[in-house]
């Protein structure tokens, strides 16, 4: 078994999309043993992208046709020699294949099992398939994001990760719980009210006000300037946010234009906030002479608040995430080169623990199906010809 904090736990992995294996990916990356259960019948459609080298790191995988009563019962033998079992099909499909909590814990009653759904799997919505996108409108999430007097806009596929991150949090808290008090459990998490909880002040404004927030764009309720200014370049921008009197003072001073300080219209907090359009409108003329990093190292030194939005380019080669080794090089099964992200944490201060490419489709049958599982090499044969294991 891997090291790490999970060194000694395995997890079956019947996900696929996003939110799943993002899940699993971290539970691998702290030591855990995922399977990785796949088929060519129905595969994963994010296989092929490059999304999977990163989301598929420190996995094994075995392919099992699940419409095959055969692979059925080996996913359940697979699934009970594991401590934990991650699915997120549409509700209902893993109790129709005899893999529901229900039957799992029969067998292994201190398994632990986490179902994720869009709309969960109680309650009158619980049938309706949602991905991560309609999950953003059904929670009025899309509808906070853009500018101030647009209309809703999909924030690409934020909520999939999100949720896949939350997974993780849940898995160590019930593994946590069964190894202090020895029972498993099983985990429904709804990517609605998962996505709901990060809305608080929508939530609240509403209940407790009876007022639908609008979207802000990069503005702030109470804070100004709060936003992002054009710099030196094409689309070009550094983020600047004052909050204090102090932070306001070192703006104007690092700016050169202590005339700011000086200006009715920006005298207190509340008066910049209410004349935000014409300060944002001053600035920008004055940040479009600099060059985005350099400005907003500048400005922290100074006290104010401050940092480049940066494209996919410039955080690749950030100075700071190269310092901290937060990306790792590996070469694939075909021999091709990748540079991908590493763990966003340190053990003890030390690198996290040997990282592995994404595998095959079915690179680990022999070991899952014949070591694990006990089966000979000639009856694993016989079923990968039936396309049992496929």
């Amino acid at each position: 078994m891997p090291s790490g904090p999970l060194g000694n736990v395995r997890v079956a992995d019947f996900t696929w999309q996003i939110a799943g294996p993002t899940c699993t990916r971290y539970l691998g990356l702290m030591g855990a043993e995922v399977l990785r259960v796949e088929s060519n019948r129905r595969p994963d459609p994010y296989r092929q992208r490059t999304i999977s080298h990163l989301i598929n790191q420190n996995k094994k995988s075995i392919t099992l046709n699940l419409s095959h009563p055969t692979a059925i019962e080996l996913a359940r033998q697979v699934a009970c020699l594991s401590d934990v079992v991650i699915e997120n099909f549409a509700p209902g499909v893993i109790e129709r294949l005899g893999l529901g909590y229900d039957e799992l814990r029969r067998e292994n009653p201190d398994i632990i099992m986490v179902s994720s759904a869009g709309l969960g799997h109680t309650g009158p919505d619980f049938n309706q398939v949602a991905y991560g996108t309609l999950v953003q409108c059904f929670t009025g999430w899309s509808a906070l994001q853009g500018y101030p007097d647009g209309g809703p806009e999909i924030g690409g596929i934020w909520t999939d990760p999100m949720v896949g991150m939350l997974e993780v949090f849940l898995v160590n808290a019930a593994l946590n719980r069964r190894w202090e008090h020895g029972d498993g459990q099983y985990i429904d998490l709804s990517m609605a009210e998962a996505t709901t909880m990060l809305l608080p002040e929508a939530v609240l404004e509403y209940g407790m006000n009876g007022r639908v927030q609008e979207p802000l764009g990069n503005q702030h309720e109470s804070a100004a300037p709060h936003g992002n200014y054009p710099c030196l370049g094409e689309d070009q921008w550094v983020g600047i946010v004052v909050e204090t009197d102090e932070q306001w003072r070192a703006l104007c001073k690092t700016l050169g234009h202590s005339e700011w300080l000086t200006d009715p219209r920006f005298d207190t907090g509340l008066l910049r906030w209410r004349n935000r359009e014409a300060l944002d409108k001053l600035l920008a003329e004055v940040t479009a002479g600099y060059d985005a990093a350099g400005l907003a190292e500048t400005l922290q030194r100074a006290g104010t608040p401050a940092a480049p939005s940066l494209s996919v380019g410039q955080l690749w080669n950030n100075p700071h995430l190269r310092e901290r080794g937060f990306f790792h090089s590996f070469r694939d099964h075909d021999g091709t080169g990748y540079e991908l992200p590493g763990a966003p944490w340190r053990f003890d201060g030390e690198l996290e623990g040997e990282m592995a490419t994404q595998p095959l489709r079915g690179e680990h049958n022999g070991y899952v199906f014949g070591e694990l599982l006990g089966l000979s090499d000639a009856e694993i044969e016989r079923l990968v010809e039936e396309q049992v294991v496929y």
